[in-house]
């Protein structure tokens, strides 16, 4: 009687310590999805405080040309886009500042910007009311002076202050929740571990009593099954889940690139249309067509850092001319950029991927530049992408410091967990090599597909048409 007693305590602590651990799989697992929700909270929060700061400086860029074209023409019509940014910018003000009234550093630059339009707008207030008051040689002081571009580059600098403050936090946050992620996936790790210890004690314990033995030790197979299905599932869940967040990055830049050329490109094409309309009215020879020249040129170089922003976030020559093509202009400009000598060898230089492929390489390629920049000390770096049977094999080799991929906590290591949940999400294998003093090797080898269709039979998308 004491011994089955003994027997029935041995159980149930066993039985007890399998409860315990399967309630901190579950708060491993609520924890998890808690800190997803919070992430997905903050990016949606970053992509509104940066909606705002673009809107507005969109509208004192409005008001400045409003403001310009009376100041040149005297129309007051020309005051219209003026009158309304300065009803809409205060809207704007008040909103972003709701948006950063949690980050006291947010809220010191917002403070410093705010300072900053109401002396731009003061400024352009001061010259509308000369203009209608026809003191032209004060107007013409007062331009001379640079003293509204002075204020409105300091406004540029704190808008841009605020957009990288909002990154950083968010890079912060989305570091903590890749931790988060880490220690679950551990966690779970340490749970099948001791839940195989747990079982491994039942089946000694139901070794003394015959009676019960193949009974437990069925259950125990059973719940050992169970665990490792749970575990199995959750590492393809977290899988998706990563594949699921670089589907949703790669929309919202193209969302991005959309807006940057509908709304600004818009912008920029209506102030090139009203500039050459003034220009044609004022005659040639004209005492302010070297100034007319000079905006016409600014507005120029601004549509030319637009389309380099577009294809920043989305290169349209990937769309428009394929993945041979996007591959040798991203190396130029890491070329032009860096200085780094950067070669490209294709099998094909009109090759043409589906658009998953052509996103996926392309991606892998930006982020191991991007690596070899900061970390690899490299003279010269060789991308190549080539056929091997039925697999595509993708190569990025540089001469740099080389990487020890028996470190664990190299500072390469989370473009490395990158460029690897990429190349899985296309069914890829991803692999690094390399030594100390004998450069770095890339390889991702994917299944082979047909090239993809003539850009001719497929839809332009938006940033295409805009390229074209």
């Amino acid at each position: 009687m004491n011994g089955n007693n003994r027997f029935a305590h041995r159980v149930f602590v066993v039985l007890t310590l399998a409860v315990l651990l399967n309630v901190f799989a579950l708060y491993t697992a609520e924890r998890s999805y808690r800190e997803l929700h919070k992430a997905a909270g903050w990016v949606r929060h970053t992509q509104q405080a940066e909606n705002l700061v673009e809107h507005v400086y969109r509208l004192t860029v409005d008001a400045e040309t409003g403001q310009r074209g009376y100041l040149l023409t005297g129309d007051d019509a020309f005051l219209e886009p003026y009158s309304q940014a300065r009803e809409r910018i205060s809207e704007k003000v008040a909103r972003l500042r709701d948006l950063v009234a949690d980050n006291p550093v947010q809220a010191a630059q917002l403070a410093a910007t705010s300072a900053l339009l109401a002396t731009r707008f003061e400024q352009m207030q001061r010259s509308v009311t000369l203009k209608r008051d026809h003191r032209e040689d004060e107007i013409r002081d007062y331009l001379l002076s640079r003293e509204g571009k002075h204020t409105m580059d300091s406004l540029r600098a704190a808008l841009d202050g605020m957009v990288t403050e909002e990154r950083a936090q968010l890079e912060l946050r989305l570091r903590t929740f890749s931790e988060n992620l880490e220690n679950a996936r551990i966690g779970f790790i340490v749970e099948v571990c001791i839940n195989l210890c747990l079982v491994a004690l039942g089946v000694f314990l139901l070794a003394k009593d015959s009676s019960l033995r193949r009974r437990q030790t069925q259950e125990a197979a059973e719940n050992a099954a169970r665990l490792v299905h749970a575990v199995h599932d959750r590492t393809r869940e977290l899988a998706a889940l990563s594949h699921y967040l670089q589907g949703l990055q790669e929309a919202e830049r193209s969302k991005i690139a959309r807006d940057i050329h509908d709304e600004l490109g818009g912008t920029l094409a209506a102030a090139k249309i009203d500039l050459r309309m003034l220009a044609d009215r004022l005659g040639p020879e004209h005492p302010q067509d070297a100034r007319i020249a000079r905006i016409m040129a600014g507005i120029d170089a601004a549509v030319q850092v637009k389309r380099r922003i577009i294809d920043d976030l989305r290169p349209t020559v990937l769309d428009s001319l394929g993945i041979g093509v996007a591959l040798k202009r991203l190396c130029a400009q890491f070329t032009e950029r860096l200085g780094i000598g950067c070669q490209v060898k294709l099998d094909d230089d009109d090759l043409r991927l589906s658009p998953d492929y052509s996103t996926a390489l392309y991606r892998i390629v930006q982020e191991a530049l991007t690596n070899t920049s900061k970390h690899a000390q490299a003279h010269q770096v060789v991308v190549s992408l080539r056929q091997e049977r039925n697999d595509w094999v993708l190569g990025v080799a540089d001469d740099g410091v080389g990487i020890d991929v028996a470190v664990p906590r190299s500072p390469m290591a989370h473009g490395i967990i990158s460029m690897r949940e990429r190349a899985r999400a296309i069914g890829g294998e991803f692999s690094v090599r390399g030594a100390r003093g004998l450069g770095t090797v890339i390889e991702v080898r994917v299944p082979r597909q047909l090239p993809e269709a003539p850009t001719g039979t497929l839809a332009p998308s938006p940033t295409t048409a805009e390229r074209k």
